[in-house]
């Protein structure tokens, strides 16, 4: 093991050990502060929440180009090059601060992008959706 992390917002630890549940999901870290490691240079950079019950459900939404391809041809139909999937959701946990959130705000996930608010926090059983914001860096999923 041995790998040194960057933990957001506090510095450089080394992993000294991992532990998965049955489904694969890490349920445990064991390591030691390496404070004087660098941030830069680390590879891996971890950010996490507390596990508390004010925690939001959240549904990250995608959406991608409906056509395939920059330009058809002038014989080509368009439904031959339509993408078979222009919509992706991923569903997240966040912060409690995310239930103030109101409808149409924006703002920025560290790590994730930007996202417009368009479902807001009601209830735990619902989800808060947000929308991704194309930065025009992003990979899309029809290239």
């Amino acid at each position: 093991m041995d790998e040194e992390v960057t933990l957001m917002d506090w510095g450089n630890a080394i992993v000294k050990e991992i532990r998965k549940g049955q489904d694969g999901y890490v349920t445990h870290l064991a390591g030691v502060l390496h404070l004087e490691g660098s941030v830069k240079t680390t590879k891996l950079k971890l950010t996490w929440l507390p596990d508390i019950s004010e925690l939001v459900t959240l549904s990250f939404v995608e959406f991608d180009y409906l056509i395939s391809k920059k330009k058809l041809k002038e014989d080509e139909d368009f439904l031959d090059v339509l993408n078979p999937c222009t919509k992706k959701e991923t569903v997240a946990l966040g912060d409690s601060n995310l239930r103030s959130l109101k409808h149409g705000e924006i703002l920025q996930l560290e790590r994730k992008g930007y996202f417009r608010c368009d479902v807001p926090f009601m209830r735990p059983s619902r989800p808060t959706v947000l929308f991704a914001i194309p930065d025009g860096r992003q990979q899309t999923g029809s290239k």
